[in-house]
């Protein structure tokens, strides 16, 4: 009898012992490890509407790596100056560009402006061989890995709060631009004037600038529908948003997460650019109900407007960097 209650005293404690094993080992496994964080910026405020699959890419990587890897998007140029964050990640100072527009680059890559020039989508572009020798430059240029862009298709559009009839009223105006657009306005015979996003309302109110090249979304998110009367009907180019990891920073992971990190930015670009797509819809009836007006060029001008953006620019990219400029205009042409 005593022998028997001893054997049952044991087989307790022996399945308690392998039960309280399994679950050490089990936790270890689930929770022992700290994810892998990557802490990033946006060229654009967080409040961009441009900015808003971000947190789903997050959510992405996050799942999709098991909880191995974490993006954490610590803010955007009210973080770190919108002109400074290239700078920023190509050091390690921060380890990813989340979504920064490619002219921004400029002072890094002399052909960084003939991303916004491209007729193919990211996805076309993957297959084109254009994403390859697009993330060929960015290693060489920047110490950066390219996983793609969020957007496609979004075209850029000059407002104003002048109106616009013909081409001749551009000349004697001042509009904000980026480095891509300066060719244009010059030959339309405006003055260019080159400021960071956060200081275009101002410069609109008082009268710094009389108009502003940006994407077909977001000013209503920005409130520069506040001070803005006109949009001008053709709209050329297409947004060109980077998204870049630090290339230290990517080699260092191990291949299975740099896949991961690959793919999820692969899924956002059909992601980014159907909700940019939807967003614009609405946006635009938002801009209607607010007063602002879309001005239509006459046929001619308007030929002439679209024909000088490309050609020119084109023109400059080339002569700026003769060697990867004519290969990204083959490998983004239709």
């Amino acid at each position: 009898m005593e022998k028997k209650c001893l054997y049952q005293t044991l087989g307790v404690f022996v399945v308690a012992f392998i039960a309280a094993t399994a679950l050490c080992n089990f936790s270890s496994v689930s929770f022992a490890a700290e994810p892998i964080v990557l802490k990033g910026v946006t060229g654009l405020p967080r409040n961009a509407i441009q900015n808003q699959d971000i947190p789903g890419l997050a959510d992405e990587v996050f799942k999709a790596s098991n909880g191995r890897l974490k993006i954490e998007w610590i803010g955007g140029s009210e973080v770190i100056p919108t002109f400074d964050q290239v700078e920023a990640v190509k050091k390690g100072v921060v380890d990813m560009l989340l979504c920064h527009p490619r002219g921004y680059f400029k002072s890094h890559m002399a052909v960084a402006e003939a991303g916004g020039l491209s007729q193919l989508t990211a996805w076309e572009e993957r297959k084109s061989g254009a994403f390859d020798l697009w993330n060929k430059i960015f290693r060489e240029q920047t110490n950066g890995e390219y996983l793609g862009r969020f957007h496609s298709k979004i075209k850029f559009c000059i407002y104003t709060n002048f109106r616009i009839n013909t081409l001749e009223d551009f000349k004697g105006k001042n509009i904000r631009v980026m480095p891509l657009y300066i060719p244009l306005l010059q030959a339309l015979g405006a003055t260019p004037v080159t400021i960071p996003p956060p200081d275009v309302y101002t410069a609109m109110e008082r009268g710094v600038v009389q108009g502003y090249l940006w994407p077909e979304i977001g000013i209503v998110s920005v409130g520069w529908h506040e001070v803005t009367k006109f949009v001008l009907d053709p709209g050329v180019f297409q947004i060109e948003d980077v998204v870049l990891v630090n290339l230290d920073k990517f080699n260092k992971l191990p291949k299975d997460l740099q896949t991961v990190l690959k793919d999820s930015v692969a899924k956002f670009e059909f992601i980014g650019t159907e909700t940019l797509e939807k967003a614009a819809k609405v946006e635009w009836e938002t801009m209607q109900k607010r007063g602002i007006q879309k001005c239509s060029l006459p046929p001619a001008d308007a030929k002439k407007f679209v024909d000088l953006a490309y050609e020119l620019t084109w023109n400059k990219i080339i002569k700026d960097d003769p060697v990867y400029g004519p290969q990204l205009r083959k490998l983004t042409s239709k």
